[in-house]
């Protein structure tokens, strides 16, 4: 089971004089089970790549394969195939609260699970346990999302992709605009969903921190290609990939680099609890 992408391009206003190529012939494999980082510095193609994946763009060029099923089949039963193999995939934007529209958080995460034909009891089964993973209090059922802080808008818009059961789920920078304490409550968030859940999770971030931390599989876009594929503390340390895509190592790796070099064998730490603790093993 995995998200093929083969050969994929897509260009924008295609045949007019304004015409952009945002992908050109990626091809990479997105293995289920795992948590991949898309990364890359603006213009890079990681959005489109996210809404080719999503199903809501068609490509100029190549294919995506979501469990052997492509997202836009050409005969009837093929298109049926793919409306099924798109329901696998929870997408999530930049920011997922501007989707909210119902007066009521139930009613906004049950409005995915009703357009799939679910019971009235299925409904509320998948609203509760939505709700639960994304830690929002039963008590909140009935509130209007509105009146929610900005970290549980968030939240509840993610259960709405989550209320869809997707075996995939993609996300578009979902930290951005949070302060410090919401995204550290999204990225345990999501974790979670990896780890004991064994949801996919596909994340496009600028935070190459993040990336470090949770991502065991990460995939750097330059150019509306992919120039670089592997673990995240590897690619990290190719300078040469890093200085093309515009982007900088982590903080914490480059001070762990540091620290060896003075002969503190901390290692590759994904946080600062991690590095504390090896430094204090190593006195």
């Amino acid at each position: 089971m995995s998200i093929e992408i083969e050969s994929l391009s897509y260009t924008y206003m295609e045949k007019t004089p304004l015409s952009h190529t945002a992908l050109h012939g990626v091809t990479l494999t997105i293995a289920s089970g795992s948590f991949t980082a898309i990364a890359g510095e603006t213009g890079a193609g990681k959005s489109t790549l996210m809404q080719l994946i999503g199903g809501l763009l068609i490509p100029t060029a190549g294919q995506i394969l979501v469990d052997g099923v492509s997202l836009h089949g050409k005969t009837k039963k093929e298109k049926e195939a793919a409306r099924t193999a798109r329901f696998r995939i929870g997408m999530v934007f930049q920011y997922p609260e501007h989707q909210l529209f119902e007066e009521s958080v139930y009613e906004d995460i049950a409005f995915g699970p009703r357009n799939q034909g679910l019971t009235d009891a299925e409904v509320e089964a998948r609203v509760r346990e939505a709700m639960e993973l994304v830690r929002l209090p039963e008590s909140y059922r009935d509130r209007s999302p509105f009146a929610l802080s900005g970290g549980e808008r968030r939240r509840a818009a993610i259960a709405g992709v989550l209320a869809l059961a997707p075996r995939y789920l993609v996300l578009d920078e979902p930290a951005a605009g949070l302060d410090p304490r919401g995204r550290e409550t999204l990225l345990s968030m999501l974790t979670m969903l990896h780890r004991e859940r064994g949801v996919s999770i596909v994340l496009v971030s600028h935070s190459m921190e993040d990336i470090l931390r949770v991502a065991d599989h990460m995939v750097i876009l330059a150019g509306g290609q992919v120039i670089g594929e592997g673990a995240p503390h590897v690619l990290f340390q190719r300078d040469d990939l890093l200085v093309r895509a515009s982007l900088a190592a982590p903080h914490l790796l480059r001070l762990g680099q540091k620290l060896t070099a003075a002969g503190y064998l901390v290692g590759n730490c994904t946080t600062v609890e991690d590095m504390a603790a090896k430094i204090l093993e190593a006195r």
